[in-house]
């Protein structure tokens, strides 16, 4: 009996020594791997390192001998990892693959009467495929420019076609996709009574819709039946000059800026808002706007949870036409809105009787030779930055 009230004094004791040193311990870890202990995490380390100034070489002496072991590529679409004033820099998530981009390899676009190649790979890849094709076919070459992506074939006859000469230019670019390539065909004829020349110039567009079929279609099915398909050309890895899409800001606000034609620009951005999360309300192609909405993704489901307030994320549906949303606008008619509705700042008396305006709207301008592709809500006022950018990040993965 005496022992038993001994032990209850001990084991109290003991249970209190216990949590003390757990407690202890637990400090001693956050001291030693905290974000400030011995053992921190240094993995962000790197966002604080300090350009140095490059080696200093003796007069004289030849710069070309040193050069750096370790090049640091360029970026593609620096300005969709740029950092806006105030925004807190997030690792970004891995970007799935676009739809376009997983369905076949080779693809014939149209647009219009234009039509033209698409391939999934890099232009330095495609072109000595394309090379291949023309050789194996017996196809004279009379100009082959690597670096400007152009191949020209000599004057060549068709068996059911003994009065008219042939050619054909080949015009191989960089696709609206990362790592595609773009493959237009453009033919020319003459008589053969005429002196042969090969000065002639080119047409604006094929004089023979029918030819430029053949040969786009034959190349595409050569190409897309090709099994070894490893080969690159190093000349060839300039091909096609710039990027045709890359992200860009207006002050704050992120914005696309497209190298392509406005009727092309319109009708990729038309495939691009009807997928991806994006659905189609409404649209108004002489004013160049798409009035969308966009439901997340489940595969994304987390990521843009934070952008919608309310429950607009998820409205699947606009009781209002395009027209009576623009009707509904009431914008200060100055420089910057010109801008963006060139036939005329939309404003109404009207304004302001619809309290809410489910959407987004599109907005597409063509300015100085390029197109400029903006994401505004429904009243054309602009979001925050970090939801424009990630609404034109899945925007640009749609695009064909």
């Amino acid at each position: 009996m005496i022992s038993k009230n001994l032990n209850r004094p001990l084991k109290t004791f003991l249970k209190t020594g216990f949590c003390f040193v757990i407690l202890t311990n637990l400090s001693a870890c956050s001291s030693l791997f905290g974000n400030d202990g011995y053992f921190r995490d240094r993995g962000d380390d790197y966002l604080k390192a300090i350009e140095l100034d490059g080696t200093k070489l003796p007069e004289g002496t030849d710069p070309e001998v040193v050069q750096s072991m370790f090049v640091v590529p360029e970026i593609r679409n620096a300005g969709e990892y740029e950092l806006l004033a105030g925004e807190r820099f997030e690792v970004p998530r891995p970007q799935p693959l676009a739809a376009n981009m997983l369905s076949e390899k080779v693809k014939i676009q149209k647009l219009s009467n234009q039509r033209w190649i698409l391939i999934n790979t890099p232009a330095s890849e495609a072109w000595p495929r394309i090379r291949n094709f023309l050789s194996s076919n017996g196809l004279q070459l009379a100009l082959v420019d690597a670096e400007g992506g152009v191949i020209e074939t000599a004057w060549l006859k068709f068996v059911a076609d003994d009065e008219t000469r042939h050619r054909y230019r080949l015009r191989i670019e960089q696709g609206v996709q990362p790592d595609s390539t773009e493959i237009h065909v453009l033919h020319a004829k003459q008589s053969v009574d005429l002196e042969l020349s090969a000065n002639v110039p080119w047409p604006d567009n094929s004089e023979d819709l029918e030819k430029e079929s053949w040969m786009i279609d034959e190349l595409a099915g050569a190409l897309a039946s090709e099994e070894n398909a490893g080969a690159t050309s190093l000349l060839a890895q300039t091909i096609g000059g710039g990027a045709k899409v890359e992200f860009s800001k207006d002050g704050r606000e992120p914005i696309l800026l497209m190298d392509l034609a406005t009727s092309r620009a319109w009708a990729t951005i038309g495939h691009s808002v009807k997928n991806g999360g994006f659905k189609l309300f409404d649209e108004n192609s002489s004013k160049r706007i798409y009035y969308i909405t966009f439901v997340t993704p489940e595969e994304e489901s987390g990521w843009f949870d934070n952008l919608w307030g309310g429950d607009d994320k998820d409205v699947t549906e606009s009781p209002y036409s395009l027209d009576q949303v623009l009707a509904n606008l009431q914008l200060e008619d100055n420089e910057s809105n010109r801008k963006l509705f060139p036939e005329g700042v939309p404003s109404s008396d009207e304004a302001g009787k619809i309290e809410s305006v489910p959407g987004l709207l599109v907005l597409i301008n063509e300015l100085d030779g390029r197109v400029e592709v903006r994401i505004r809500d429904a009243q054309a006022r602009t979001l925050e930055p970090s939801q424009t950018k990630r609404l034109l990040t899945v925007l640009r993965r749609n695009l064909i």
